[in-house]
């Protein structure tokens, strides 16, 4: 008969037992005597022996029983011959006769067809229990010679776990230190005999386990395999089943309140909210209470969804091998992945055990190496306890709690401004002053409930209010409940910026365990108000739950801390004209808006010159990056620091870099970055940013910081600049050179060449310099208004080592753009000349030549300029007086085409008498203009001095094509009437 044990104060028998003994063997064999099972297998508590491996109890219930179904090998009548006494006596509570194959044996009634030999077999445990009352039972393995194969397929029962018992083997292999050879017992998932290399491998020659080998499996179907490799005389396992159920003490264990996550073997997750009653969540290494598998790695995420709350983790046990504390371990993370900060790592045998974290993410990494025998170790078993605790901001926040009917006297409007305000507040409202608190949290269970609660979130006149919503529940039907926020004080007939409508619930991470896209709101002043309005008390559905409202604020000065953009975090612009002249940006992280942040943070501060301006970063104190030096390293050179990565990509690295607008990088720093190189610092005449990068952010762990000066300085040495001179002289500007070792001149400078007559146009460039191109350059490009700098086709690069250069346009090209472009430690020192070949029979009234095969518009600004010269002649020509009078019919259009000023001197070359003029315009919406087109034309009478206002008022507006109240102009100057027209220079062609 089999005698179980339960762990418990008293001594529990089976009914079917019946065993007299006496008080004195009682006390003499206590530690000896076992406890038949009972009938039902519920009831079956655990063993725990000293290793703390614990197992379910099946044992013989002497030692002169053969086996866990035979009592002894003779005197029972044989099931197959009543009247023959010299068979096997069974069990009687699942015992069956084997038959006349094996009359000495017994076996578990439902498997006496494997009597001869137990191999290649199903055990399922409804089946099982329908023939014998037992989910548990013996596999004896056929004692044959090697190699050899069997395997045994275990089908347990809803809400049922494969235990398996090993306790005898012989000639099974043998262990070399690291793993077993020529044959092992492995429990595997599935039903298929399929050997799993990195699992569980248990064997040895001639082994006897006490405590048993405990394996167990969680995935429902298993395969127990038996398999020899080499040749041996006899092998042979023994071990028990048991279909276990999960709800049993000691032995049933499975992870409670978490949720194992698809595709992967063994991770988990845990959330707060999911596990608000004691006791509720437990977790433990795979197959625990059994021993755990080998090489393995299972990580246990646990989030938390509010920054006053908690995690309490309990080890209840913790068994492992000594030997192997770099390989055996259990690790805890203060961050979401192995790459936050270690806080913790346990191995060995260690008491119970208890450690308290807060969140919002919280890592627990359990590593195992190599079996070890004597293949008793069983890994770890804990449990989580979530609590509330109180948070401190960063200053002791004023929160000013007005309990009564109250009402804000006196507060400020939502620029800041001092306002009387007369409506009624809410009973509940917390106000955060700007002037003590810079960041911080709030939350409205802190406080005593009421109806409706209101936070009032108030800065100084230059401050924006950025708040991000963690987490709300509102519960009621049809938007009963709400979350209103107001950009500015909250106020009859003010309506809400955004509205929350109820039934409505956010928590701050989803399922997965990932934080939500953040939910944030950012205020247009000094003043942003939220308001929470819920049901009364007895209306709403259930207090278990009530409605509720975290999150987090921070205050931005916008004169001191550059203008935030909008929808982003932490990217701020610097704006020469607006921002101070000088000033200190450090490292973003530390408000609590970055809470819920988990994973790659990017943040960006821009410094944004003015035309007559330069901006100067210098990089002066940087903490120690995490990033492994074999990942990624720094070389400085002439032309500013590099990060030179090796396999990872540098958005896997933590680094901080000085970049422009068109992603060009002007200095980067990563890995071993030596204090000594500090600072690094670029002046720079168009916009720079620091970006500062980290590859995995979180709440706990935050990053390396930085501190950075700027400085604004008024100059005009670089920029965009037109010039029309036909020949000139271009010298580099004089700047001072630093005597820091890594402070770098980012230039990109243009010229624009610009003429009104076709030309030669020759270039000589010359340098005393001797440095590399990429050190600064200077290129010709052809004139493109398709890219903000003008610049077109590229032509030629001249470098300072070519020392001097003659470069010749081609015919025609009359208009063409110069860029330094620089980058270097030392100020470029250069000098460029220019002279044009003009062919003045060519000369044209229009504006920059198109780039060489375009028809595109030239500058507006260009045609101004010769407009104005226009004007210039005209106003020299009013001076002269008793000029003749001449009848001009039309005026043929195409002397215009050889310039204005030759125009207008043909027209009053003669001495014209002052009397009236006929002139033919051309009407607004008509086709261009031909002498023969007399319809489109009218007959005015003007005088000479009427008809030169006429077009110097026109000439002055700078729309090049005149609207109707611009002819309106033109008629009241000449009083004359008649129809819109055309007076104006379409490619600086003027049209009359």
């Amino acid at each position: 008969m089999e005698v179980r044990l339960k762990c418990a104060r008293r001594w529990h028998f089976s009914s079917d037992f019946h065993l007299s003994i006496t008080s004195t063997l009682f006390g003499t064999i206590l530690n000896l005597i076992f406890i038949f099972f009972g009938a039902n297998f519920n009831n079956i508590s655990s063993v725990s022996a000293s290793a703390q491996v614990s197992w379910t109890p099946i044992h013989l219930d002497s030692s002169s029983q053969i086996d866990l179904w035979t009592q002894k090998a003779s005197g029972c009548p044989c099931s197959y011959a009543p009247d023959n006494n010299n068979c096997a006596c069974c069990v009687q509570d699942g015992g069956c006769h084997c038959g006349e194959d094996s009359p000495h044996r017994c076996a578990q009634c439902g498997l006496t067809q494997y009597c001869t030999s137990m191999c290649n077999m199903s055990l399922d445990s409804r089946a099982l229990m329908s023939s014998s009352s037992k989910t548990f039972g013996q596999i004896k393995s056929p004692a044959d010679q090697g190699p050899l194969l069997c395997w045994y397929n275990l089908q347990p029962d809803t809400g049922q776990r494969v235990e398996i018992q090993i306790y005898r083997l012989v000639s099974v292999g043998r262990f070399n230190g690291t793993h077993c050879e020529s044959g092992f017992v492995q429990l595997v998932e599935g039903g298929g005999p399929v050997v799993n290399p990195a699992g569980t491998q248990i064997c040895g020659g001639n082994e006897r386990f006490s405590p048993p080998v405990v394996l167990f499996g969680d995935k429902g179907t298993a395969t127990l395999i038996f398999q020899i490799t080499e040749p041996t005389v006899r092998s042979q396992f023994l071990a028990y089943f048991s279909f276990t159920s999960v709800n049993s003490t000691g032995v049933g264990f499975q992870p409670m309140g978490g949720r194992r996550l698809e595709h992967t073997d063994c991770d988990w997750l845990y959330q707060d909210f999911l596990c608000r009653e004691p006791g509720s969540c437990k977790l433990a290494s795979p197959g625990f209470p059994g021993i755990y598998a080998p090489r393995r790695r299972c990580r246990y995420h646990i989030t938390i969804s509010s920054m006053q709350t908690w995690v309490r983790l309990k080890f209840l046990s913790l068994y492992l091998p000594h030997s192997q504390c770099e390989l055996d371990n259990v690790k805890i993370y203060q961050g979401a992945t192995n790459s936050s900060a270690l806080v913790a790592t346990l191995c060995g045998n260690r008491k119970k055990q208890e450690l308290n974290f807060p969140g919002p993410n919280l890592l627990i990494e359990f590593s195992s190496g190599p079996a070890v025998p004597p293949f008793d170790y069983n890994g770890f078993m804990a449990s989580l306890e979530f609590w509330h605790k109180p948070v401190s901001t960063e200053a002791p926040t004023t929160t000013q709690r007005v309990t009564e009917q109250s009402v804000l006297s006196k507060s400020l409007d939502a620029r800041g401004n001092n306002a009387v305000q007369s409506t009624a507040r809410p009973a509940c409202e917390l106000v955060f002053n700007g002037n003590e608190s810079r960041s911080g949290h709030f939350d409205s269970r802190k406080e005593s409930w009421h109806q409706n609660c209101s936070f009032v979130f108030i800065g100084k006149p230059s401050d924006v209010v950025h708040v991000s919503l963690f987490n709300y529940r509102l519960k009621s039907s049809s938007c009963q409940s709400t979350i209103e926020i107001y950009d500015g004080l909250q106020s009859e007939g003010r309506k809400p910026t955004k509205k929350i409508c109820s039934p409505s619930t956010k928590h701050a991470q989803d399922p997965s365990g990932k934080f939500h896209e953040q939910q944030l709101f950012v205020s247009s002043g000094p003043i942003l108000n939220i308001l929470l309005r819920r049901l009364p008390t007895h209306q709403a559905s259930s207090q278990s739950e009530p409605e509720f409202l975290d999150g987090a604020y921070v205050f931005h000065d916008e004169h001191v801390s550059g203008t935030l953009q909008p929808d982003a975090l932490c990217n701020v612009d610097y704006f020469g004209m607006s921002a101070s002249t000088y000033g200190t940006v450090t490292n973003a992280g530390n408000q609590h808006v970055f809470w819920n942040v988990e994973g790659p943070l990017q943040c960006s501060h821009r410094f944004i010159p003015a035309a007559n301006q330069s901006a100067t970063v210098q990089l002066v104190s940087l903490g120690k990056l995490r990033t492994d030096p074999n990942q990624c390293h720094t070389r400085c050179g002439d032309s500013g620091c590099q990060c030179v990565t090796s396999q990872l990509p540098l958005s896997q690295i933590d680094h901080i870099m000085l970049s422009t607008d068109n992603q060009l990088t002007l200095s980067c720093i990563c890995g071993n970055f030596e204090e000594d190189w500090l600072p690094v610092g670029v002046r720079s005449w168009s916009p720079v940013s620091i970006v500062y990068h980290l590859a995995h952010y979180s709440w706990t762990t935050k990053g390396f910081q930085f501190r950075a000066d700027y400085s604004f300085t008024n100059d005009a040495m670089c920029g965009h600049q037109v010039l029309t001179q036909h020949l000139g002289i271009i010298d580099s500007a004089d700047l001072p050179t630093s005597s820091q070792l890594n402070y770098f001149y980012h230039q990109s400078c243009t010229w624009l060449l610009d003429s009104n007559v076709e030309r030669q146009l020759t270039l000589e460039l010359q340098s005393d310099q001797n440095r590399q191109c990429s050190a600064w350059n200077l290129s010709i490009h052809e004139y493109s208004e398709q890219n903000e700098d003008r610049t077109g086709t590229h032509l030629y690069t001249f470098c300072s080592r070519e020392k001097h250069k003659n470069y010749s346009l081609p015919w025609k090209l009359n208009i063409v753009v110069i860029k330094l472009s620089a980058m270097t430690r030392i100020p470029p020192q250069f000098q460029i000349k220019w002279r044009s070949q003009i062919v003045r029979a060519n000369t044209r009234i229009a504006g920059p030549t198109p780039e060489l095969g375009s028809s595109g518009k030239a500058s507006s600004k260009m045609c101004t300029h010769h407009i104005l010269q226009i004007v210039a002649v005209l106003l020299l020509l009013l001076k002269s007086s008793n000029i003749p009078c001449r009848d001009f019919q039309t005026i043929n259009n195409q002397k215009f085409l050889h310039g204005p000023l030759r125009a207008i001197q043909s027209l009053l070359s003669d001495s014209i008498p002052n009397s009236s003029w006929r002139f033919c315009f051309m009407e607004a919406d008509a086709p261009a203009f031909t002498p023969s087109q007399d319809s489109h034309c009218s007959r005015l009478n003007c005088s000479r001095a009427q008809f030169i206002s006429a077009i110097i008022a026109n000439s002055a507006d700078p729309d090049p094509a005149p609207s109707l109240a611009a002819a309106s102009v033109l008629s009241a100057a000449t009083d004359c009437s008649f129809p819109p027209i055309h007076f104006y220079a379409t490619n600086c062609t003027l049209l009359v």
